[in-house]
């Protein structure tokens, strides 16, 4: 990927509303904005890219993407390509807006469709119903259970409830985002293996930098761990490959820095074995857009996390059933 003669580089923000809060042990989401960045070509032709500010996930914010993606050093870009990319030395959710605007100018696919999870958020056990069915009767066949380290009897409490509710052959998904400790995570799989509760995988249980620890759990259970939070980059992989704790990978577009880099950490995950899922940082339409894109290409078998578009208040992202079309 090589793009030359661009007339112009642009940046603009706007605010995304969702139509419920989304609340995981990290964070707190009800409106945020996403940073959106225009490449024009001296032949008319331009790509788009986005990308949000994650504080608690990825230790940036708005200020300083947004200060990276109007500097003259992007300005004055005149060709651009992975190389360059890497000379700027920007945070990975600037690069990654870039890099999905030269993919945008290179992606020739106009339509797409792949199989999605929902997230089933925080909230007191009196909402869950509501929660689950809403999502039940939108015709979702896979859920991801965001969690916290709540005593031990409410979290079987609350995951044999939505068991209950969305039927023996649905896929679940535990995400606890980091929040568990080791002494908790295992006492916490011993029970959901007790009580027979079918889980495809449990995501990114402890700390990131916890991988020894995420052995020593994995050793300790049947239930297969997931690394997200863990792996950035390819530097990453390599420790998350390393430690053999984890079966599953969740890649993202901003996490890995772009589109390109995203695919590649994905092909080095799937060759040394690890089954990998795209999943997303909540971007807008275009960044929903190219995860999608990436998901087909990367493996288009699986039920992904793309559930993003699902909640804005308004998105041209469609989602019939259990699939995302884009």
């Amino acid at each position: 990927m090589k793009l030359h003669e661009i007339k112009s580089i642009t940046a603009s923000q706007y605010v995304v509303s969702l139509r419920e809060p989304l609340i995981t042990s990290l964070r707190r989401v009800d409106n945020y904005p996403v940073i959106q960045v225009r490449i024009e070509l001296e032949s008319g032709r331009v790509g788009v890219g986005e990308c949000v500010a994650t504080p608690a996930i990825a230790g940036d914010s708005i200020e300083e993407i947004w200060s990276e993606l109007i500097s003259d050093n992007v300005k004055n870009l005149k060709e651009i390509d992975q190389e360059v990319l890497d000379e700027l030395d920007f945070l990975p959710s600037s690069r990654a807006a870039l890099d999905m605007a030269c993919w945008d100018l290179e992606n020739e696919e106009s339509n797409c469709a792949i199989s999605t999870d929902v997230t089933i958020p925080i909230a007191p056990l009196s909402e869950i119903p509501r929660i689950t069915e809403e999502r039940i009767k939108a015709g979702f066949k896979a859920f991801k259970i965001k969690v916290e380290a709540e005593p031990v009897d409410a979290l079987i409490r609350r995951l044999l409830l939505i068991h209950d509710l969305v039927g023996p052959f649905s896929k679940l998904r535990i995400d606890p985002n980091q929040s568990w400790s080791l002494e908790y995570a295992k006492a916490a799989v011993n029970t959901l293996e007790a009580e027979n509760l079918s889980i495809e995988y449990l995501e990114q249980p402890l700390k990131r930098d916890q991988l020894a620890e995420h052995r020593e759990l994995s050793l300790a259970t049947s239930i297969p761990l997931m690394a997200d939070e863990s792996c950035f980059s390819e530097v990453d992989l390599i420790k998350v490959i390393s430690s053999n704790a984890f079966k599953f990978l969740n890649v993202k577009i901003l996490k890995a820095g772009g589109v390109f880099p995203a695919r590649r950490l994905a092909e080095l995950a799937k060759e040394s074995g690890l089954t990998v899922s795209i999943g997303l940082m909540m971007e807008g339409n275009q960044g929903v857009r190219a995860a999608t894109h990436l998901a087909h290409e990367v493996n288009p078998e699986i039920i992904h996390d793309l559930d993003a578009a699902w909640w804005f208040k308004g998105s041209s992202i469609v989602y019939q059933g259990s699939t995302v079309r884009v």
